[in-house]
């Protein structure tokens, strides 16, 4: 031994008497041995302590002290077992155990009937043949109930439900290890070994009914196994694949991306800790293989399939877990060929695949796995060719896993999905509607199932909805699509950090709307508003809900209220978390769903903090309308929202692809206007003809509709437009024929609003709360532009108003958060930056750091009033998830302030300090924030008038 170990000592000294030939001297080397190879994982030790019981045991042929030696021989051999999977020594403690329980004492059978239930489960798991598990659990439940027992029971219930996949057997494992957990000393040396267990079947019970708060158990104590097991002993990679398994299940539940990234660093740990030939070394390649693949499916990192593919064909042969780590293998080539289009990775996809079909026994669960990937990997070689054969195979093998796959269960819910895929090419092949029928109704079996992952859920509702929609069942469809939408909060839950809320909201993109387009064919116009109000906006909504005042339930339940403000206090949208921080983030998640639904069932309560109904949305509508512009592919509408009711007004020049392209292009004409020279002009000329579609497409027949014809006689009147999808990145507001022709900026004062909640919101925050401004001026930071007129526009606008100013250095994180918690109206003149891929790090730029999106929308602030943010691309949102809303100008609202401007692009300095200036004069001669813009931006047209990239970026929003 190279490290010194406390057994060090006690070993040499029995060693020396056992070499004379004392036989209790043997036994106690052997546990000596034992002990030490459990503390350092030293395999030579163990063997060591099993020849030198061999030999004590054959010193003794007739004398007692051979039954007693013998229980300890077994109980080595079980941990030889437990070390390479050696059959033969189970077999053997089985047999060494029946023989001599009848002669030992009454402590000595309960540690014999313990090993010999242990090696019976062990031999059930292996061999899977029931009659060694029926002994097992029979013998162990006519056993006093110790904690050794109870750690028994629980194991051998667990493998029952392997067996059986009856849930109730891992209820009652659960049940008889938590009581183990409860006897147990912590300090005992098996005590990492029953949380372990206990984790594990609580894990499984998760996978088995999607239950969370059941898999948050589960690995809290299997984290606290992993904790509790010494570095060196030989049973911590087990222990730690296991904690990786979990994880892994948290992240391809909820999409936690660091749960998926420490499932991978854990697995690898594993794998790398565990010596060739040990039991578990194949299942810690096998788990190491899925946890990449599925941190690849979220991340789209093609490194992480590679390393897969190269792990999986190291496997040495004969590996225990070959089947697994085949079928896992030829997933990640199936998977690769998806990202990269090798054929050769589909090749060695079937075959692999293939190889499993054929050897494992039909039922059992990788047969049903296999079968299944199989089936998607012949819809994807149709995919290719669209050889009829493929497809056929594709279906059929789908199809019969459909029908091995056990109910209520996550595989069945994909296997299902997978089944629906392939009948929709099939109906595409044949045209047969029955067969698009039902490939909708597998479609709905899987969206129904519990079990399996939110985000998967919906997305096989949309597509039970497309096929719905497809054989024109508007009714069917909208209320398909409203089973999808109402899934969302479950898929982006407050559990998980504001990152990976982002990225499972890109990958439902549009849902919303076509749900809205849906109930539009089903000529349900209330529902298409509903629809897009729940399906819009999830994290402005969920940090809105957070901010109810709870005095209601104060009223009538005070603990619960105080418990529901802590959590809400302990849940802000969070950066990335990672071990103990993600474990309490996803803890405060579940407890909160539960308080709320406690609170829900008291009398009178159900609604509370539930979504508002429609009546209470139309009568936020009543300063002037609320313009809700819906694209999709099924149909685009704006649905003018008005207290008396919603009126829809069809545009049909308006699709998604007309509307990529000019945001596209738009884009582009921004990029070149921002450069002097020949490239300018040409691209103010794309820019106003793309304000000219929008005026033809879009604003004028909503103005029509609400007979702004021309321009008002006397007060303006006021529209409120809540443009969805990628329509939110163009100007709605500054649309109309120029230089000479029709324009909204002629008709209406025109504000924005993400959603009609976030309308009722900033209204409810309305405030007369007196306060001079605060201005936050900072014209030149490191590696920034200098913006010249910045100090000027600050002095300009104290002239005009009472204002405290932070210029430049005085400007710091602090101070700004100081001032905006201190005075009731802002002003920034400053830099700003939007992120395209992660919205929530949009940020301004002040003198030591940033503001950004996530930091200001945590902010609650009372008696705030406007927020003016002259800056660039403040309202800027993000082509990947744009019915969020996720900007300065949002975030700003969120934090307390009812009215903002911000800007669209980045705007020229001077532009913007002339902007700024008029604007604050006219609130000082006592016009309202959205009427004093308006006439700024109209004053600046007409200073600018072929140049609409400068005068068309601001805007506002609320009320």
């Amino acid at each position: 031994m190279t490290n010194p170990t406390p057994f060090d000592s006690g070993i040499e000294r029995n060693r020396q008497r056992a070499a004379e030939g004392s036989v209790n001297a043997m036994n106690d080397l052997a546990i000596g041995l034992r002990d030490r190879f459990r503390y350092s994982g030293e395999v030579a030790d163990l063997l060591a302590g099993i020849a030198c019981l061999r030999r004590a045991i054959g010193y003794v042929p007739d004398h007692p002290i051979r039954h007693e030696l013998s229980v300890n021989l077994s109980a080595l051999l079980l941990d030889h077992f437990h070390l390479v999977g050696d059959l033969a020594a189970l077999r053997e403690v089985v047999a060494r155990c029946d023989a001599v329980i009848p002669r030992l004492g009454e402590e000595g059978r309960l540690v014999a009937a313990m090993m010999r239930a242990d090696s019976l489960i062990r031999l059930a798991e292996h061999t899977r043949d029931l009659a060694h598990l029926t002994d097992a659990i029979g013998s162990a439940s006519r056993l006093p109930r110790t904690p050794g027992v109870e750690w028994i029971l629980g194991t051998a219930l667990r493998v029952r439900y392997e067996f059986t996949g009856d849930h109730a057997a891992l209820v009652d494992a659960a049940a008889a290890l938590r009581r183990g957990v409860a006897a147990i000393p912590v300090d005992d040396p098996d005590h990492a070994g029953v949380l372990s267990e206990l984790g594990n079947v609580l894990q499984l019970s998760a996978e088995h009914t999607g239950d969370e708060p059941v898999r948050e158990s589960g690995i809290r104590y299997l984290r606290a196994a992993v904790d509790s097991t010494p570095s060196t002993s030989p049973l911590l990679p087990s222990r730690t694949m296991d904690l990786s398994a979990a994880l892994l299940d948290r992240g391809r539940r909820t999409g936690d991306v660091a749960a998926l990234t420490e499932a991978v660093v854990l697995a690898r740990a594993a794998l790398a800790a565990s010596a060739p030939g040990t039991r578990w070394a194949g299942s810690c390649r096998a788990n190491l293989l899925l946890t990449l693949e599925c941190l690849f499916e979220r991340t789209g990192d093609a490194g992480l399939l590679d390393e897969a593919i190269e792990i999986g064909g190291s496997a040495p042969a004969g590996d225990p877990a070959q089947v697994t780590l085949a079928l896992l293998l030829g997933n990640a080539h199936h998977a690769r060929f998806l990202r990269a289009g090798a054929e050769t990775d589909l090749r060695r996809a079937i075959t692999a695949l293939s190889d499993v079909v054929e050897t494992v026994p039909y039922g059992e669960v990788d047969h049903v796995v296999a079968l299944a990937n199989l089936g998607r990997i012949w819809l994807s070689d149709y995919g290719i060719g669209h050889d009829p054969e493929s497809l056929r195979r594709s279906v059929a093998a789908l199809g019969t896993a459909v029908r091995a796959s056990a109910p209520e269960t996550s595989l069945r819910a994909g296997v299902l999905f997978d089944y629906g895929n392939a009948l929709v090419a099939e109906f595409g092949h044949r045209g047969d509607p029955a067969t698009l029928a039902a490939a909708g109704h597998a479609f709905l079996a899987a969206a129904e199932i519990e079990a399996w992952p939110p985000l998967a859920r919906i997305t096989a509702a949309r597509a039970w909805a497309n096929t719905e929609a497809g054989a024109d069942r508007w009714p069917r469809a909208r209320d398909a699509f409203a089973f999808a939408v109402g899934l969302l909060p479950l898929a982006v839950s407050r559990g998980l950090v504001r990152a990976d809320q982002q990225r499972t909201l890109a990958q439902l993109d549009g849902l919303a709307a076509d749900a809205a387009a849906v109930a539009l064919w089903a000529d349900d116009p209330e529902t298409a508003v509903r629809l897009l109000e729940l399906g819009r906006g999830q994290l402005g909504g969920q940090l809105l809900q957070s901010r109810s005042d709870l005095s209601r339930l104060h009223a009538v339940a005070p603990e619960l209220a105080r418990r529901l403000s802590g959590i809400f206090d302990r849940l802000p949208p969070s950066r990335p978390l990672a071990g103990a921080a993600a474990d309490e983030r996803h803890h405060l998640d579940i407890e909160l769903r539960q308080v709320l639904a406690e609170v829900r069932a008291l009398p009178g309560m159900a609604d509370f903090l539930a979504p508002p109904e429609l009546g209470a949305l139309l009568a936020c509508t009543v300063d002037g309308p609320v313009v809700l512009i819906n694209v999709s592919g099924f149909r685009s509408d704006a649905l003018i929202v008005r207290p008396a009711g919603i009126t829809t007004v069809e545009l049909p020049r308006v699709t998604p692809e007309a509307v990529a392209d000019r945001v596209t292009a738009f884009d582009a004409a921004l990029a070149a206007s921002a450069r002097p020279g020949p490239e300018e002009t040409g691209a103010q000329t794309v820019i106003t003809e793309i304000l000219g579609w929008l005026w033809d497409a879009v604003a004028e027949p909503v103005l029509e509709r609400l007979g702004h014809t021309a321009a008002p006689p006397g007060d303006w009147p006021r529209v409120w437009w809540s443009p969805i999808g990628r329509l939110a990145l163009l100007p709605i507001h500054a649309a109309g024929r120029f230089p000479d022709g029709a324009a909204v900026l002629d008709r209406v004062v025109s504000s924005y609003t993400p959603t009609l909640r976030a309308l009722q919101y900033a209204k409810s925050r309305a405030t007369n709360a007196e306060g001079d401004l605060a201005i936050v001026a900072i014209g030149a930071v490191p590696g920034g532009t200098t913006l010249g007129s910045v100090r000027r526009e600050a002095a300009d606008i104290a002239a005009l108003t009472p204002a405290t100013t932070l210029r430049d250095a005085a400007a710091t994180v602090d101070a700004v958060r100081a001032a905006l918690g201190t005075h009731a109206s802002v002003h920034f003149a400053c830099h700003a930056a939007s992120d395209p891929d992660d919205p929530s790090a949009g940020h301004l730029v002040v003198h030591d750091g940033r503001l950004s999106v996530l930091d200001i929308s945590a902010l609650d602030l009372s008696g705030a009033r406007l927020a003016v943010l002259s800056a660039c691309e403040t309202s800027r949102g993000t082509q990947r998830i744009p019915d969020e809303g996720l900007h300065l100008v949002s975030a700003f609202q969120l934090a307390g302030f009812p009215q903002v401007i911000g800007t669209l692009w980045q705007v020229n300095d001077l532009v913007a300090r002339q902007v700024a200036v008029e604007l604050h004069r006219g609130i000082a001669a006592g016009e309202d924030a959205a009427t004093a813009l308006h006439h700024a931006v109209r004053g600046c047209r007409e200073r600018y008038a072929a140049a609409p990239a400068l005068w068309a970026a601001h805007l506002h929003s609320g009320r």
